[in-house]
């Protein structure tokens, strides 16, 4: 379902956008969400502040990380669950069950973008704050690659394979 990106919105939300667009992208980023665990949020926040030319520290991944933590646990997954639950689901007629998906839909990606905001309130903390940001060298992709890595090795799971992630880099340079 493509969302148009609003022309108010923070940088951060329609780099987002963008990139999840793009052909290769949304499958990648959930094969390192179930390969790590990690929060796909937090992945493209590394993937855009990398774009802008700045390195988290894993301290200041670990704000972010905390910061949107209870949000993506107790809302974002939830209303993911559900959603996924209701595909295919042969308890009630499909023209109904797929509205209601839909309504759901909706909503998770409202939720997802809300935590983004959370994300992006942070990114000027982080600037100011010893060390959280580093400024990156011009290699975006080597930022983007040194952020990815430091939001995985919070993940549950670990770190993950490289292949995913360069491939994500690369579609998303």
């Amino acid at each position: 379902m493509p969302i148009q990106p609003d022309p108010d919105a923070h940088p951060f939300w329609r780099f987002s956008l963008d990139r999840y667009g793009r052909s290769g992208v949304p499958p990648l980023c959930l094969e390192i969400q179930e390969e790590t665990g990690a929060d796909v949020n937090l992945l493209l926040f590394g993937l855009w502040l990398g774009s802008e030319g700045w390195c988290i520290t894993g301290a200041g991944a670990g704000r972010c990380a905390e910061a949107v933590a209870a949000w993506h646990a107790e809302i974002v997954r939830p209303l993911r669950a559900v959603r996924r639950r209701l595909k295919g689901w042969q308890v009630c007629p499909d023209a109904p069950r797929e509205t209601l998906r839909a309504g759901i839909q909706k909503w998770e990606i409202e939720a997802e973008r809300l935590e983004q905001d959370m994300l992006f309130a942070l990114y000027e903390g982080l600037l100011v704050a010893e060390p959280a940001l580093i400024e990156a060298e011009p290699d975006r992709a080597a930022a983007m690659t040194a952020n990815l890595d430091t939001f995985a090795a919070l993940a549950p799971k670990g770190k993950g394979a490289a292949e995913p992630r360069d491939k994500l880099v690369a579609l998303c340079l």
